[in-house]
């Protein structure tokens, strides 16, 4: 097969077929270089003119999960953050959670006071030096874009709440970042839109460094819907009790006994949070 088997990406488009990009999306997973040769052998045997990426990564994920679970789990990583939904609730949290492992004092779902309205802001995150005010746009499907309305409409969030403090001579956060994160990506007159007005956004692969995925890579902060050893059911049972991350997990084992998982999966499930939280 050469580099030029057409497939079909999640938003209809048609592409060539890239080896290398299958390479490096391995590599990253922590895979060696014998597995990875061994697993894009496997999957270029009998691919159907047309197959869709996502048909792409099935089968290399079934191939590395036989081979070793955590390094599934690393793979699905953009898979897994959108089976936290189906509400962005739980997406929130998880943001949280990133900003908290990186020294943050973090609240989830605070009403803060504009100058005309009050506004629900998701993450408020303040340490470091800085106060920062995140929207988190969560999708649960593949290939959804946030356009240019999405920075548009938030940015006059954060305005409202800034001449309100200008106004009033209030101390809270008498200075803020704006953030926008989302785990999916944004069109290019949203980035633009963005850099423009100084606010900082935050997509699957954006910008190129401090991107969604190198945030959470970076924290080791995988969500419990990775973990290959357990079904869909028993992952949602753990994000109902407001379980989101593996390394809760990985501090209270006994959490997965809310699961009804069995002992011996249990053990299974253990060994790939070890992996996945050194």
């Amino acid at each position: 097969m050469t580099n030029k088997f057409l497939i079909r990406k999640s938003s209809g488009e048609k592409q060539d077929f890239s080896v290398e990009k299958l390479h490096t999306s391995l590599r990253l997973a922590g895979a060696s270089d014998e597995m990875i040769s061994d697993i894009i052998t496997e999957v270029k045997k009998d691919l159907p003119e047309g197959i869709s990426t996502r048909g792409i990564f099935k089968k290399a994920f079934r191939i590395l999960r036989s081979r070793k679970h955590s390094l599934a789990a690393r793979y699905s990583l953009k898979n897994a953050i959108m089976q936290l939904g189906p509400t962005g609730y739980p997406f929130e949290k998880y943001v949280g959670e990133i900003f908290r492992k990186q020294g943050f004092q973090v609240k989830v779902g605070v009403i803060v006071q504009g100058k005309c309205v009050s506004h629900e802001i998701d993450v408020i995150a303040t340490g470091n030096h800085a106060n920062i005010m995140v929207e988190c746009k969560y999708h649960n499907m593949p290939g959804k874009v946030c356009n240019v309305q999405v920075p548009l409409y938030i940015h006059s969030r954060f305005e409202d709440i800034r001449r309100r403090i200008h106004e009033s001579g209030s101390q809270e956060f008498n200075s803020f970042e704006g953030w926008v994160i989302t785990n999916t990506r944004f069109s290019e007159d949203a980035a633009r839109y963005g850099k423009c007005v100084g606010l900082h956004l935050v997509g699957w692969d954006y910008p190129h460094q401090g991107s969604l995925k190198d945030l959470v890579e970076n924290a080791a902060l995988f969500p419990v819907t990775a973990l290959t050893g357990l079904n869909k059911k028993q992952k949602q049972t753990l994000i109902d009790h407001n379980i989101v991350l593996c390394s809760d997990i990985s501090l209270n084992p006994d959490l997965l006994a809310l699961t009804g998982i069995g002992a011996n999966s249990m053990s299974g499930v253990m060994r790939e949070v070890k992996e996945l939280c050194p």
